[in-house]
């Protein structure tokens, strides 16, 4: 791990560490953002604590479920929002010594709404490449790929957007030219989160049974383990000021 790498890893645990209890007081709404998609009348499931949805199944949807689930997965994409905006809040306020208090509620209509912008215009081209593939064999590899190397230009939007005050192109640019600069955040980030989820999963396995060890999964992404990937994101995002280290 070069120097960068372990300073941003060294820090975003000591503030981890530091404001726990307040980062799980914010991330408390990811549990929610995470259920809704479930409690909707959609072809959900969990899987390694995450919410997925079967897209061969909505031809069997009605209007009303397709419109009930796209409004639920609409709500859930603006909560997960916000609970990242909130989290950045959180660190800017230590990083820029900004105050938290106003912040938190004039951001649901500004930093929130961006993101969620972003993250729609995100989900709504993966789905129509899935919908365009749907029948190509080589899907399997197309869509994963596809949303792979989005993912990964999109990753610093969050960060970008409340950072920053990005509007939404601009954060886009900024993400994406941060992610072209630096991959090895990008790559080092989604390791350590797949393996960290699956670690999670395995000692769940060992001791609930299904469904409970999905649920608590979730619960353990949502309060812990998200939280603390959101406060590493956010330092390797501010390593690109170096007075900010």
């Amino acid at each position: 791990m070069d120097d960068d790498l372990a300073r941003t890893f060294k820090y975003a645990q000591e503030f981890y560490l530091k404001r726990l209890g307040l980062i799980i007081v914010f991330s408390v709404p990811f549990i929610l953002a995470f259920l809704v998609p479930v409690l909707v009348p959609a072809p959900t499931y969990l899987a390694l604590g995450g919410v997925f949805l079967r897209t061969g199944s909505l031809p069997e949807l009605s209007l009303l479920d397709i419109i009930i689930t796209s409004i639920a997965y609409a709500f859930a994409m603006f909560i997960m929002g916000d609970t990242l905006v909130n989290i950045n809040i959180i660190i800017r306020s230590k990083r820029t010594l900004t105050s938290i208090r106003h912040e938190v509620i004039s951001a649901m209509g500004t930093y929130a709404m961006r993101i969620f912008y972003i993250s729609t215009m995100f989900l709504l081209i993966m789905f129509i490449l899935q919908l365009i593939t749907y029948d190509n064999p080589f899907q399997s590899w197309i869509y994963p790929l596809a949303t792979l190397v989005l993912s990964s230009l999109l990753f610093f939007v969050p960060p970008a957007v409340v950072i920053d005050n990005s509007d939404t192109p601009t954060a886009i640019r900024r993400s994406v030219a941060m992610a072209l600069q630096n991959p090895h955040f990008v790559l080092l980030w989604t390791i350590l989160l797949l393996l960290s989820v699956s670690a999670v999963k395995i000692a769940a396995d060992f001791v609930f049974s299904s469904p409970f060890s999905g649920f608590f999964v979730l619960l353990v992404n949502c309060l812990l383990i998200l939280p603390f990937f959101t406060v590493l994101q956010t330092q390797m995002y501010m390593e690109r000021y170096p007075l900010a280290r």
